[in-house]
């Protein structure tokens, strides 16, 4: 079990929020307060871009000082509160976003990106009315399919029934010579990056800028866009949840799920009681 921990980052959904409310559970907020107030740095790493409503969050959570780190776009964008600066890794050129469209199309889904903060699809449908709902973000239709790729941009995404994604892993399994990689944030999730993002090289990023040795972090994660980010930290833990490949790479399990505080018994269990810190 890690020692001295300097710095608690995780996944949002499936990870720190619950399914239902994408709300904070009240054990998990607890044990965030004693970390801060015992000097550890907080984060929270995410496939959203990072925006106001990203740093909304951590206030609506009920936390008056912000997080210190914020990493965006599963990797592509990172925010340093402690030097108040951001930083913006690899874009997804526009030729490989058409060869992924293209690559995609005999499933007949609805590709979207994001850009200028606002969901760019193909079409309108009820799942991405519901996203705009939960993110309060417009969405943006889009007059032809080429207008997802008329510039570089960080990402494409593809959301689907769960039924489908076995059939869409298929056809993104032969794609390991691409500059571009896929990788599940959901269970009906697809995701499309240049193959040099991931949320490991961005925590090795902000940890070097603030001298964090590695092996103090601790990383919570689901899905296998985490992958990098718990293989990175000093600690990485999957919850109960999560896919069996995270689960496989992990240093270790919650007991309990997202929506049971997963990170907040696990917490309280490994870190703060030992500690004596929850006196």
């Amino acid at each position: 079990m890690i020692q001295d921990v300097s710095l608690v980052v995780a996944d949002i959904d499936g990870t720190l929020v619950d399914d239902k409310y994408h709300k904070m559970m009240p054990l998990t907020q607890k044990a965030y307060h004693i970390l801060q107030d015992h000097g550890v740095y907080l984060g929270i790493a995410s496939g959203r871009g990072i925006n106001h409503q990203m740093k909304e969050r951590v206030t609506d959570w009920g936390f008056t000082k912000p997080f210190e780190l914020l990493i965006g776009l599963n990797g592509g964008e990172v925010y340093d509160e402690i030097h108040d600066s951001r930083k913006e890794f690899y874009k997804l050129k526009r030729e490989y976003i058409k060869e992924i469209i293209d690559l995609m199309s005999p499933l007949d889904l609805n590709p979207f990106i994001y850009r200028d903060d606002v969901m760019v699809a193909s079409r309108m449908d009820e799942q991405m009315k519901a996203s705009s709902e939960r993110n309060s973000q417009d969405v943006h239709v889009a007059k032809d399919i080429s207008e997802l790729y008329e510039t570089d941009i960080s990402k494409i995404m593809f959301r689907m029934p769960e039924s489908v994604m076995p059939e869409a892993e298929k056809l993104v399994a032969n794609i390991k010579d691409k500059p571009y990689r896929a990788f599940k944030t959901q269970t009906t999730m697809l995701e499309f990056m240049d193959a040099r993002i991931n949320k490991g090289n961005a925590l090795v990023y902000f940890c070097t800028n603030n001298d964090i040795p590695l092996e103090s972090v601790i990383a919570f994660g689901d899905m296998t866009n985490d992958n990098e980010l718990l293989e990175t930290a000093g600690l990485g833990v999957c919850l109960c949840n999560g896919n069996n490949e995270t689960k496989k790479i992990a240093n270790d399990i919650t007991e309990y799920d997202n929506n049971h505080d997963g990170i907040g018994h696990y917490l309280m269990k490994h870190i703060i009681e030992p500690k004596g810190w929850d006196k």
